[in-house]
């Protein structure tokens, strides 16, 4: 290592106007390595809070549909939560079929999901967005 040490250094005095351009070039590749390693960081960020936003969301749609399907007879109905706004519609298809519309207002965003009930079979046919 000392030896190795040493090669450096007589490199280095063997050429003086040289060793400005070799350290500016260091610092620049150093500077783009962390420039990337903090974009990486702040998109991981951004990508774990939409996916918690986006749950919080079910949860609160879960919620709803929970309170609808406890009642013999649901009706429409509004609920407040802490990440917003829910609206809840309930649309009689035909007598065994029912449309249970969600949708949560939050801040800016906007989310809505669309269930089909059979009440024959007291099942959930099928989700839509």
């Amino acid at each position: 290592m000392h030896r190795f040490i040493h090669c450096i250094k007589k490199h280095l005095n063997r050429q003086h106007g040289m060793i400005y351009p070799h350290i500016l070039l260091i610092l620049v590749l150093i500077m783009a390595a962390s420039i990337s390693t903090v974009d990486s960081s702040v998109t991981k960020w951004r990508t774990a809070d939409y996916l918690t936003d986006y749950y919080e969301m079910r949860i609160v749609e879960l919620m709803a549909l929970r309170d609808v399907l406890s009642q013999a007879d649901p009706a429409s109905f509004i609920m407040e939560t802490n990440r917003g706004t829910t609206s809840i519609d309930i649309i009689e298809m035909s007598e065994q079929d029912r449309q249970i519309r969600i949708t949560t207002i939050h801040e800016e965003n906007i989310f809505s999901a669309t269930y089909y009930y059979n009440r024959k079979d007291l099942s959930i046919v099928k989700r839509a967005e």
